[in-house]
């Protein structure tokens, strides 16, 4: 099996699967000053499709203003091939790729995990989508099904044929119940995109744990799982908890449920993961909400918008 060729410094050098600019050698001479090795592979389970670059600097240097993305497609492959990069190289290249672009893990069909640079809103590429989480995202106390009926029925419309929506919450769950049981559910309904919106629970059953330890027990149980679900080409994106009414919710602090959203945002930032953030679309509007921690049926449709527009 043929790599990569690696850098002859200190440093240590990060594999970077490309399949478009990055592979060109006046792009690569332009961002490194050099040349780099390639080698073949692909990336299974995706296809692509054509990005507008508006960024005249990212014009200038790759000549066009159309570059390709991936979109998820399967039983499909791309082409592309394999860079090893310096962590400054890397850095160059994450500021080349434009906001459309964000650097995530993936495993590529010779070579194993790398990064590359996919869709900065991964639900308007999935295909099949699995949500795993607590009775707010299984659309207790609303008749139409909450904001994840809603996002379901617009995935599915835009392919009827290909994409799929699947509800695996778990009214009452905590985060590491969720986690430990969605594995093999994925798995069985071959998700390659899983939305993740629990943690209010872990809160609400502390069981003596203060909510600096639930925060890092549920840090902890995110990271194994993503890179369960990374290894097998599937892309997680961790919702924030919801605001909450905590003067009606007794054993509910506002304060540490703030602390477990930045928890899991500065988390997801630091290592490459997709964060979506709802706080802001309930925060401070209790009327929103049928007893305090589950949103209306108005608040369920402000949710499904935010989430729908990623």
């Amino acid at each position: 099996m043929v790599h990569p060729e690696r850098t002859t410094t200190s440093a240590p050098a990060d594999l970077v699967f490309s399949f478009g600019t990055l592979l060109d050698e006046k792009v690569l001479q332009s961002l490194f000053g050099t040349r780099l090795n390639t080698v073949k592979d692909s990336l299974i389970g995706h296809g692509t499709t054509e990005v507008v670059i508006t960024d005249l600097d990212v014009i200038a240097k790759s000549g066009k203003n159309v570059h390709l993305g991936l979109v998820r497609r399967e039983g499909n492959s791309v082409s592309g091939g394999l860079l090893a990069l310096t962590p400054d190289q890397l850095a160059t290249a994450d500021a080349y790729e434009v906001g459309a672009y964000a650097r995530r893990r993936v495993p590529t069909g010779a070579h194993g995990q790398a990064w590359c640079y996919v869709s900065a809103e991964p639900l308007a590429v999935a295909e099949r989508i699995a949500l795993i989480g607590d009775s707010i995202a299984y659309g207790r106390c609303t008749p139409e099904g909450g904001w994840a009926a809603r996002v379901a029925s617009r995935h599915i419309a835009r392919d009827e044929e290909n994409n799929r929506f699947f509800n695996l919450a778990w009214p009452g769950a905590t985060m590491l119940e969720v986690l430990d049981a969605a594995e093999a559910e994925v798995s069985a309904r071959r998700a390659d995109t899983i939305l993740v919106a629990a943690g209010i629970n872990d809160l609400l059953h502390v069981e003596g744990r203060s909510g600096a330890k639930v925060s890092q027990d549920v840090i902890a149980r995110l990271e194994s799982f993503c890179d369960a679900m990374e290894s097998q080409g599937r892309r997680v994106v961790v919702m924030s908890p919801n605001w909450v009414d905590t003067t009606v919710i007794p054993g509910l602090h506002l304060d540490e449920i703030l602390d477990l959203r930045e928890s899991m945002r500065s988390w997801c930032q630091r290592t490459f993961r997709d964060f979506l953030d709802t706080w802001n679309v309930l925060a401070d509007r209790p009327a929103l909400f049928s007893d305090g921690i589950h949103p209306s049926t108005e608040g369920h449709r402000l949710l499904a918008e935010a989430v729908g527009s990623i």
